[in-house]
């Protein structure tokens, strides 16, 4: 800002790249989709089931819980490097955002993801 409009009291708006808010968002609707992932995954194959299991108390909750943070942690790491300069419809991106969430909590509700693992199954 130059001297004269400092003087007038003209004041310019300060922009912040709308990147890391989305980077923010998807990656925790990532984190819960690899929840809901892992959950199917885990009713499949009893393996899996056993190797995800930390913490005997809880069984494979652990596990589950343990592999959603990782990955919400390192996608946000990656996205933020990846969109903290962009400028993005933060519109646009919320509505996936969204999209994303719903499908997510479809693959941890119990009838939903009973089906689809019942299914791989076969």
């Amino acid at each position: 800002m130059d001297a004269a409009a400092e003087i007038a009291g003209e004041t310019r708006p300060v922009t912040v790249p709308t990147g890391v808010a989305v980077a923010a968002l998807l990656a925790g609707v990532l984190g819960l989709l690899v929840l809901g992932i892992v959950n199917i995954w885990s009713d499949v194959d009893s393996g899996f089931k056993t190797a995800i299991t930390l913490n005997a108390g809880i069984g494979p909750y652990s596990g589950k819980e343990l592999l959603m943070i990782v990955s919400w942690l390192v996608s946000w790491v990656v996205l933020h490097f990846a969109l903290r300069n962009k400028q993005l419809n933060v519109r646009k991106w919320f509505a996936v955002v969204m999209a994303l969430l719903l499908v997510a909590v479809l693959l941890v509700w119990p009838p939903v993801f009973n089906a689809i693992a019942d299914a791989i199954k076969g």
